[in-house]
């Protein structure tokens, strides 16, 4: 029997700090915890994966928190039962009454389970549309206050216009011209681009 561990945020800009130090406290070693920096709403996340492919029957995976498995009710379901039906447990730190043992023949305890899990999973689910909703409204109206999105727009340099004209009138190659004024080639394009939409 083995025991490891799931640590999921949702972008890479997220800290995994904290569950990762939950992990540890469960006495699980860094080689044996999984991390993934991706969105919760489906299952291909390549650690996630990579990790029901290691599990063994007996062995225990340890999530900080159902919503750190996944933020889908169905799909979360669903692979809440393929661990079980292969006899994997679980155990979800902040949500004991969902973990999976032994017990699970008490009939009884299988339904009582079911029923909170489906009320954590549609909970997640509906949490994950809500973020979803609020960040479109607060995008939307930060764009009606003029907040412009995405990265931010360099300014022309110094002769631009000059050596474009020159460049345009086939006086200069376009090689002289990034040249002659220190840009790189993706950046060269990229103004070229921006100063002709103007």
């Amino acid at each position: 029997m083995k025991t490891f561990g799931y640590v999921r945020v949702s972008s890479k800009e997220q800290n995994v700090a904290r569950q990762i130090e939950t992990m540890k406290a469960e006495g699980i070693g860094e080689l044996d915890i999984f991390i993934d920096k991706a969105s919760g709403k489906d299952f291909d996340r390549p650690k996630y994966q990579l990790l029901k492919q290691m599990v063994r029957e007996g062995d225990i995976v340890v999530f900080d928190s159902i919503t750190r498995m996944g933020r889908s009710m169905n799909e979360t379901m669903s692979e809440y039962e393929w661990f079980v039906k292969n006899a994997v447990f679980l155990r979800f730190i902040k949500e004991p009454m969902i973990n999976t043992g032994n017990e699970q023949e008490d009939i009884m305890k299988q339904a009582i389970q079911k029923i909170i899990l489906t009320l954590l999973t549609a909970f997640a689910e509906k949490e994950r549309d809500e973020i979803r909703t609020r960040q479109a409204e607060g995008i939307a109206v930060a764009k009606k206050r003029g907040v412009k999105f995405g990265r931010p727009s360099l300014a022309m340099p110094k002769d631009w216009e000059k050596y474009y004209k020159q460049w345009k009138a086939k006086e200069i190659t376009a090689v002289q011209f990034m040249e002659s004024l220190g840009m790189a080639k993706a950046t060269f394009y990229r103004k070229v681009k921006e100063y002709e939409a103007d």
